[in-house]
């Protein structure tokens, strides 16, 4: 074998590790088990003094790693204040507030079924302000994803969709939507020279700063609000946050937030398997269903 070979052969497996899919599927993922967790924590901990701390926390676990690349970029970083503010506000300080306060006082079922609405808002997003198309199939696509992720919510029982009842905590999740659908919008126009590393710590810096008076505000004890919960705080800080979020924007920036934005309806899907693997729930029937649809809903999105 050449030593040309040998290299391509070494270097697959790191090539596979950081394809922006991949990313996009990990982020997907660990936001997933960070919705369990805000709703395991309700009641424990106020969901701004949450927020604040995970963001705080996120900060400090992103800074190490993209300080040098945040010093070389941030003579053009700080040319688009209102850029960094917009990304910071949509992405970090309001949807995930929002997310936490919804989940005080609804379910997870009422929660989920209102926040798969994202891709469909990122869609017609894309395609009324970045001239995106949306051809027949990914219409198709979008359809069969979100009646996938629906069908495992209600469990195929219409019982389940005919008494739900939105109530003020369901209400708080169309905030987030629309938030979290802006942002991942918005990550198509960043500034040509700018990595989504340096883009990332600014956003979530911006953020933490923009929290600080609403947390004042509001009276908050924030260290004492977060002792309770600190495990929780400090997971949804290092991985819902800093990793999940390098994770998706990475992949934003490199597949457009049109083919990405889809890969949300898997959550459901996977908190299926989640539930499964800690909680000792078996995988229903409906569930199977539900993903295979999730599934087929998906590679008509993503086909070119």
């Amino acid at each position: 074998m050449s030593t040309h070979s040998l290299r391509a052969v070494r270097t697959r497996p790191v090539a596979w590790f950081t394809s922006p899919a991949v990313g996009l599927v990990l982020a997907t993922m660990i936001w997933s088990s960070n919705f369990v967790i805000g709703r395991a924590v309700q009641g424990l901990v106020e969901p701004l003094a949450l927020n604040f701390w995970r963001w705080l926390i996120a900060a400090a676990v992103l800074t190490p790693f993209v300080w040098r690349a945040f010093a070389a970029e941030w003579p053009l970083i700080r040319e688009h204040p209102g850029y960094v503010l917009a990304l910071g506000l949509t992405g970090v300080a309001v949807p995930h507030t929002c997310s936490y306060v919804a989940l005080q006082t609804t379910s997870p079922v009422n929660a989920l079924l209102i926040l798969i609405l994202m891709p469909v808002v990122v869609a017609l997003g894309a395609w009324r302000f970045l001239g995106q198309p949306i051809r027949p199939e990914q219409w198709l696509g979008i359809a069969l994803a979100l009646l996938g992720a629906a069908s495992i919510l209600v469990r195929w029982d219409p019982a389940i969709l005919i008494d739900l009842r939105f109530n003020r905590g369901d209400l708080w999740m169309l905030p987030a939507v629309a938030c979290a659908s802006t942002h991942t919008l918005l990550l198509k126009k960043t500034p040509v020279g700018v990595t989504q590393g340096p883009l990332l710590l600014a956003s979530t810096i911006a953020a933490v700063l923009l929290m600080v008076p609403a947390v004042a505000w509001s009276g908050i004890d924030t260290l004492r609000a977060i002792s309770a919960v600190w495990p929780a705080a400090l997971y949804v800080g290092v991985f819902a946050s800093a990793a999940a979020f390098f994770f998706w924007n990475r992949g934003v920036m490199h597949v457009g937030p049109e083919r990405a934005a889809p890969l949300m309806y898997m959550m459901p899907l996977y908190a299926s398997v989640l539930a499964s693997l800690f909680l000792g729930e078996s995988v229903e029937p409906y569930q199977v269903a539900g993903g295979a649809l999730v599934l087929a809903g998906l590679w008509l999105s993503r086909r070119r």
